[in-house]
């Protein structure tokens, strides 16, 4: 007789997708060195889409509750990564040495891994610049405006500012 498990699959497969697509894995596994030798298992880049896919789902950032979460959705897990994910792989020692070595001084491999981040999921579009307009919606400012030399602000309301005129009395 077979036995039937099942899971529910939630947001995982499509969190760990775009965690995929932005990356993420190879981004870490480049900057951060491997795991230590005691350590088998997944890679640091790996353990990082575990831990950014249990937070994003689950709303939570405890280390502690990683593990339950993953034995949990073992299978979907594992058929969303392709990875072979061992039962101890996301205990909260190992993911406090992930995140030990992205928070230290020494690597300054977060800065690296933001840049090369944003190379890639970032875009940017060039714009015309030689008129600008704003929304005609109501706000408020509150700034005294600044006299300049030919009497424009920074910020006006309606059409451009005028300096008011001149009068001269005669005697």
């Amino acid at each position: 007789m077979r036995e039937t498990h099942s899971e529910r699959a939630d947001d995982l497969p499509v969190i760990i997708h775009w965690l995929q697509q932005m990356e993420i894995e190879e981004l870490i596994d480049q900057e951060l060195p491997p795991p230590h030798g005691n350590r088998q298992g997944l890679s640091y880049g790996q353990l990082a889409i575990l831990l950014l896919t249990y937070m994003i789902s689950q709303g939570d950032h405890r280390l502690c509750a990683v593990e339950p979460w993953v034995v949990l959705h073992h299978r979907t897990l594992e058929w969303a990564t392709g990875w072979k994910i061992g039962l101890k792989d996301a205990t909260d020692d190992r993911l406090a040495d992930l995140l030990k070595l992205l928070g230290s001084s020494q690597h300054q491999a977060i800065e690296s891994i933001f840049t090369e981040l944003g190379k890639h999921i970032i875009r940017v579009y060039e714009l015309p610049t030689e008129q600008a307009r704003s929304d005609t919606s109501s706000f408020s400012v509150y700034h005294q405006p600044q006299n300049s030399v030919d009497g424009e602000s920074l910020l006006n309301f309606g059409a451009k500012q005028r300096p008011p005129p001149r009068f001269e009395t005669i005697s």
